[in-house]
């Protein structure tokens, strides 16, 4: 019997757990895989550090920084390097640098002119604002009036798909990147919201984060890679955490939750948070919830599957850079890379690799291709870094391939909505039921850390209301 079980223990599910603990709830945090963390884990295959998901944190996520000081490990950040700075994306055979300023803009061979000038217009041309009960526009609607089409594709696709791994006219301005959305509809655009959100953090009290003190545009993670993190919270979590016992069935009774486990012992508890998947979300929920409440929205929300095949490089050939991101018009069939994107992680991070030497992670949404087996994936790998670097990235000493389903879910137009009606109709047939997964809060890791403290917090505001009947 415990207060709160929590079913996951990836990012979201772990900071659940974690401040519940931290409050003195009796909280136990239920996971199927073996280690916790989801795809925030790290390993090493020889002298190489590879992460199997996130490689870096933004040094202005306060959520994780305070995570990890109460975790015990803020001592051991590692902030990047000067090179993580430089992004690149590939270009018409070649890579370019994405122009940061405005001189970077007039000076780069990335976008024609024509292009240019239309984005340098950009603060010019004041945008219509979207009232919220209109309906969103696409992601790429939204970014072709602001960008123009040239840069919405190279600039715009390019960045989505490093961080959806989807295109455009996949995702709704609104749900995917709602900070950016109503930054731009409140200011008139673009440019406008970004000098009035700086003014307003110019203004704000500035509160010292745990942690080192960094500059704008610094990223964060551990000597050990970021799962580090989730190590500590599960160590902290001793004895509340069960790992390698998935949970196969939910059932509400009057006494409250029935979590049934993969091994046959049941838990017993006054409120769930669920962090899963969406599909297994909706696995879980289709038996235990009344037949008037629709679950389509978490079984036909779109996801994305990835592949990452990590590489540990000797005699390494690459740029002291990021990484780089192709965007969607560049054409295998023309000489393109076929792969999102790549990262350069030992250029952002010292330990990533031997002196001399390079860690690479090239990023694919799975394909039939990528999963012919681990020597097809390196193959395919090492000929696009060759396409998109223009040269061979190295002699190959260490690999590794990390296949993640459904792992990114699509924020499509209407997203949010159909995601505030399912809330809200599992709410009143379902008390006592925590909806936290990936499905809704956003996809970055401190989107989940956030999403994970707010279900806690529900969780106790849960607790301590009068007991509820289903609706």
């Amino acid at each position: 019997m415990a207060d709160v079980v929590v079913i996951g223990a990836g990012a979201t599910g772990l900071a659940c757990a974690h401040a519940l603990h931290r409050a003195g709830v009796d909280v136990m945090c239920v996971e199927g895989a073996r280690e916790p963390g989801g795809i925030m884990r790290s390993g090493k295959v020889g002298p190489y550090l590879f992460e199997a998901g996130p490689n870096t944190i933004p040094a202005s996520a306060t959520t994780f920084r305070t995570l990890a000081h109460e975790a015990g490990i803020a001592e051991r950040f590692q902030v990047s390097r000067k090179e993580a700075s430089l992004r690149l994306v590939y270009r018409g055979g070649t890579l370019h640098p994405v122009p940061m300023s405005p001189g970077d803009l007039v000076k780069t061979r990335l976008l024609s002119w024509p292009a240019k000038l239309r984005l340098l217009s950009e603060p010019l041309r004041r945008m219509r604002p979207i009232a919220s009960h209109e309906q969103e526009p696409t992601l790429e609607a939204f970014m072709r009036d602001r960008l123009g089409r040239e840069a919405a594709t190279t600039l715009g696709g390019a960045f989505v798909r490093g961080v959806y791994a989807a295109e455009l006219s996949e995702l709704g301005a609104r749900s995917a990147f709602p900070r950016v959305f109503h930054l731009a509809n409140d200011a008139g655009g673009l440019v406008r919201g970004m000098l009035r959100a700086r003014k307003q953090r110019e203004a704000a009290p500035q509160e010292a984060a745990p942690g080192p003190p960094t500059q704008r545009g610094d990223l964060l993670s551990f000597p050990s890679g970021l799962g580090e993190l989730s190590l500590a919270m599960a160590r902290g979590l001793t004895g509340s955490l069960l790992l390698g016992r998935g949970v196969v069935e939910l059932e509400r009774g009057p006494a409250g939750w029935r979590v049934s486990l993969e091994d046959g012992a049941d838990l017993q508890a006054r409120v769930v948070v669920l962090t899963t998947s969406p599909r297994d979300a909706h696995g879980l929920l289709a038996l235990a919830t009344p037949e008037r409440v629709d679950l389509d929205p978490l079984l036909s929300l779109p996801t994305g599957d990835l592949t990452v095949v990590h590489l540990g490089l000797a005699q390494a050939r690459v740029p002291p850079a990021f990484g780089f991101l192709v965007p969607p018009d560049q054409r295998p069939e023309d000489g393109a890379p076929r792969l999102l994107g790549a990262l350069f992680p030992s250029n952002i991070f010292s330990g990533r690799a031997p002196a001399g030497h390079a860690t690479v992670s090239a990023i694919y949404r799975t394909s039939p291709e990528l999963e012919a087996g681990e020597g097809a994936a390196l193959r395919t790998a090492l000929d696009d870094l060759e396409r998109g670097l223009g040269h061979a990235p190295g002699r190959v000493e260490a690999h590794r391939v990390d296949t993640w389903r459904a792992v990114i879910p699509r924020y499509g137009v209407g997203h949010v909505e159909r995601m505030d009606a399912l809330h809200t109709a599992l709410r009143r047939a379902m008390p006592g039921l925590v909806p936290a997964g990936t499905w809704t809060g956003g996809v970055a890791i401190e989107d989940r850390f956030k999403t994970g403290l707010a279900a806690a917090n529900e969780a106790r505001r849960l607790l301590t209301a009068p007991r509820e009947v289903p609706a």
